[in-house]
């Protein structure tokens, strides 16, 4: 009987034991799926956070032009696709290309008064609403009339001929053959074009002796750059002067350009040509 019992009793403890066991692997299971439920939560939480974080970025980040032109009911396909384009290349211009619709058969009065005992070379941007959507070369000069802006900011400031502005300055080229549809301006505008319009003009080799010499001589120079920080293809600038041995800029496409100083090298090795004027 003892024996028997002692069998029972053992038969008991280790059906504890199993039940024991189960319970404990029971309870790791619902563990395990309390956890993964957990994290499916969190990945599912961090999923639809991180959409609408990308899409209130991309609210955001929509492109004003498309906020502009719902708002004035103006339709998308208004915009020249090369305006849109200049846009994403440059968010300066935002307010340019938004108000195309509405101002690009405006020929406004282009007072530049202020400018005529210019100390030093006047900015002038090719897409200032008050020549920018004048026509160039087959485009607006808000994308073409980099040269005629470039030549304007010289001629204004070697003359202080405020009448030389920008939109006249690309009227000339038309009229004198010096505005290409589709490409622009050509070298011959800076050279010939600029003899004609009263200017002292002589084309010098890219090196940098030379272009420091005329820059502390006080003689503005117009570049044409080449692919890099300026361009894609190609863009004329002013070279204005020289800051604590760097170079000063007018870049008639970038307020933000201009506004900073240039290490001279890294500026010519982008260049192509480089005209001086003088007196």
């Amino acid at each position: 009987m003892i024996r028997e019992n002692n069998t029972l009793e053992w038969q008991e403890i280790a059906e504890q034991k199993r039940m024991t066991q189960r319970r404990i692997i029971q309870r790791r299971e619902r563990a395990r799926r309390r956890k993964r439920k957990v994290w499916r939560i969190r990945g599912l939480l961090l999923l639809f956070g991180c959409l609408l974080f990308l899409g209130g970025v991309r609210r955001f980040r929509q492109n004003p032009i498309q906020r502009y032109a719902k708002a004035n009911g103006i339709s998308m396909d208004q915009y020249p696709e090369e305006l849109l384009s200049l846009y994403e290349r440059n968010n300066e211009t935002e307010t340019f290309v938004e108000e195309y619709p509405l101002k690009k058969e405006e020929e406004p009065e282009i007072d530049l008064s202020d400018l005529s005992s210019a100390s030093e070379v006047p900015l002038l941007l090719q897409w200032d609403q008050r020549w920018g959507y004048h026509r160039y070369a087959g485009e607006v000069m808000g994308l073409s009339g980099c040269g005629p802006t470039a030549l304007s900011m010289v001629a204004i400031f070697m003359t202080g001929d405020i009448t030389k502005n920008p939109r006249w300055v690309a009227d000339f080229a038309s009229q004198n053959g010096y505005a290409v549809d589709g490409s622009g301006t050509a070298w011959s505008l800076m050279l010939e074009g600029a003899r004609q319009i009263g200017l002292s003009s002589k084309e010098i080799p890219v090196e940098r002796e030379r272009v420091e010499n005329n820059l502390q001589a006080g003689n503005p120079i117009i570049a044409l750059m080449g692919p890099g920080e300026f361009t894609s293809n190609g863009h004329f600038i002013v070279l204005t002067g020289l800051q604590n041995g760097r170079l000063k800029i007018n870049d008639p496409n970038s307020r933000k350009n201009s506004e900073k100083t240039w290490d001279i090298d890294q500026v010519l090795e982008q260049t192509k040509a480089v005209w001086v004027y003088y007196k």
